[in-house]
Parts: structure tokens; sequence; C-alpha cells
């Protein structure tokens, strides 16, 4: 319970140290570090969401956090590029599956948690708390940066940048030497998606156990250019994983 208690407080912290004193940085309300596991789960404004079971389940596995301070999740917060990429590495985490090594499975020592050793993109600096995570993304292909050495990220998500990256996850954690996944039921025939860049990745995930699905769970529109927000990329991300199980 201790180890549950400190990687919970961890997880939530920026740490730096001066000599011997160690400033505390608390992170902000925005972070999707997650909570603890078995914890009941009362969101006051989730109730009436259509992804409401799958966003408890989601904070129930450690996928994603919600606002403890005032027990909301804001699931129609648009979501930002770390925050995803915090989600997915997350879920990756969870996987038993050997060779699989992501940053917080298991999670390292304390001194390494949050360290990396130069930064992984210009505007990412070595202790930022999400910069250990976007370094191994960068190192295993599962999201890259921009071509100006950037990669932005506090830059807003659309839902096809979300289905390119689960993807990419998706491809890593079958760890199958290969770079196909394999469809677990027919795929979804979405109207809006033809020529766009990532028609590709979206088809392939609507028969990847439902993880792209139409904008709201109603009609044929994946709507690829509208922003993630975090009520579907924690359902998206919670379906990936539980794909692996099937």
């Amino acid at each position: 319970m201790l180890k549950l208690i400190f990687n919970f407080f961890l997880s939530h912290i920026n740490t730096k140290t001066f000599g011997n004193a160690t400033a505390i940085i608390l992170l902000c309300a925005f972070t999707t570090k997650p909570v603890l596991a078995n914890v009941p789960i009362n969101f006051t404004d989730v109730s009436n969401d259509v992804y409401a079971k799958e966003i408890q389940e989601a904070v129930q596995t450690g996928i994603i956090a919600g606002f403890t301070f005032n027990n909301t999740f804001r699931p129609t917060l648009e979501l930002t590029r770390e925050q995803m990429l915090s989600m997915v590495i997350n879920a990756l985490s969870k996987l038993s599956v050997s060779p699989l090594t992501v940053p917080y499975d298991p999670p390292p020592p304390a001194a390494n948690l949050l360290k990396v050793t130069s930064k992984p993109y210009r505007d990412v600096n070595v202790n930022r708390w999400s910069a250990a995570m976007i370094d191994w993304a960068k190192s295993n292909g599962i999201i890259l940066g921009y071509s100006d050495g950037t990669f932005r990220p506090n830059q807003i998500v659309t839902r096809a940048e979300l289905m390119a990256v689960l993807r990419k996850a998706a491809e890593y954690g079958q760890n199958a030497g290969s770079s196909s996944i394999k469809a677990k039921q027919q795929a979804v025939a979405f109207n809006d998606i033809s020529n766009h860049w990532a028609q590709n990745p979206i088809k392939e995930m609507s028969a990847y156990c439902g993880v792209a699905s139409p904008l709201n769970e109603t009609g044929n529109a994946f709507s690829p250019n509208l922003a993630a927000k975090r009520n579907y990329a924690a359902a998206a991300t919670l379906r990936m994983l539980n794909c692996f199980k099937r």
C-alpha cells in the first residue's frame, strides 16, 4: 500500500534538486497520470456521458486520472499531445507481455522516474513531467516530433492523430514482430475519412475492438479533424488495452 501511495504521489509531481534542497512542484490540473486503482470513483460530471462506464474503468485501471480536488473528470476537455502519450504509455505498462519495457513498467527507482539525460526535442526540457515518456515514445516509434525539431507537448490532438498513435501502440503491444495488427471485428464504414491522411489507421482501429468509433458513438462520421476529448480518448485507449486480451 505504501508503494502504491508513493507511486501515486510521485506521478503527480516533478522534482528539481538544488544542492541538498528539493523543491516539489505540483503538476497542473490537466495531468493524465493515474490515480490509485480500486478507489471508488464518483465523478460529478460523467453520469450522463456516453463514455461514463469506460471512463470509470479507465481511471480504475490507471490509464487516466480525474481531478481529485473537486471530484471531476472534465470529459469534454481537449487532450494535448503529452497527455495523450501519458495515457497510451500507462495502458502499455499494464501488459505482462515480455519483453515490453515502458517507463512505468515496472516503476523505476524514484531518482530515475522523471530523469532523461538530454532533451528528446528542443521544446521538451529534461525536467518536464512527460520528458521520459516522450523520449521513450520517440525511441520506440510510438509518436514522433515535427521536422523543426519540436514535439509541441501542449498542442491539442485531433481524433485522427489519436488513432494514428493508438495504431502504433497496438502494433507495439502485440509484440509480434509485424507492422500489421489483427482485426478483431468488421471495420466501420465511416463516411468522412475517404482520402484523409489517417484513413488507414482509423479503419484499422475500428476493426481493432472498435477503438475507432463514430463521434459520440452515433451516426457514421468519425470527424477525424475534431479535437480529441478526454472522454473518447479514455474510452479508445481502454478498448485498445482490452483488445490485447482477446
